[in-house]
């Protein structure tokens, strides 16, 4: 019996070794559309953007496809201005959770936003945190102004959202009258994958082992 049980430690111990053996490679979630904030013509990701919306310096705008507006992954405050301001946009709430999902462990990671209209220092900071950690989101690019900015994810943010298995980008506009605009978000980075077929032999290993155990016992 121990003979066996042996073999069976060997058995799993082969299959936690292939359990460590799995795809590596790129990731890229995106969310919202790469449409110049809703096809606005003239309008450019980095350049400038002339908001059409009826409301003062262009507000009330609402570009979104009516998948975009149902979201509630972040894509409900892309290709609107102001994105989270009350009565001058189309959402009515001053924070969002932009979700990004993810399959595997991610080893490096960094998110991109494109975003428009940051006058911090005029009408005041907007808040953000990445799963939890505080980041800088007080831009003074100027009215019209559209930009695309890169946060490289911390060691501390990477295994917060390895937890979760996804990266969440949460922002607060309360307390200050910035309008703010957003095209989209993107996830990109690389992660390890374990194999389904590894997965499985794993699994059958593991309940080899318990079964061995319960007859020795």
């Amino acid at each position: 019996m121990l003979k066996r049980l042996g073999i069976s430690l060997a058995t799993a111990g082969f299959a936690l070794g292939l359990a460590a053996i799995a795809n590596a490679g790129p990731i890229d979630v995106l969310i919202g559309d790469k449409d110049n904030y809703g096809g606005i013509p003239g309008c450019s990701d980095t350049g400038t953007c002339v908001w059409p919306g009826p409301g003062a310096s262009g507000s009330g705008y609402d570009g979104r496809s009516a998948a975009e507006a149902a979201a509630l992954n972040g894509a409900q405050i892309t290709d609107v201005y102001s994105a989270l301001f009350p009565g001058f946009g189309p959402n009515g709430t001053q924070a969002a959770d932009v979700i990004l999902a993810f399959t595997g462990t991610l080893t490096s990671a960094t998110l991109t936003v494109a975003m428009g209209d940051f006058q911090c220092s005029t009408f005041g900071a907007t808040l953000a945190t990445i799963n939890g950690t505080a980041t800088s989101f007080c831009f003074n690019d100027g009215f019209q102004v559209t930009t695309i900015r890169s946060f490289v994810l911390t060691a501390a943010e990477l295994a917060a959202a390895n937890l979760a298995h996804q990266v969440v980008l949460h922002i607060d506009h309360n307390n200050n009258s910035d309008f703010i605009a957003f095209d989209w978000f993107e996830l990109t980075g690389n992660a390890v994958i374990p194999e389904p077929s590894t997965l499985a032999l794993l699994g059958v290993a593991l309940v080899g082992l318990g079964m061995l155990r319960r007859k020795s016992a």
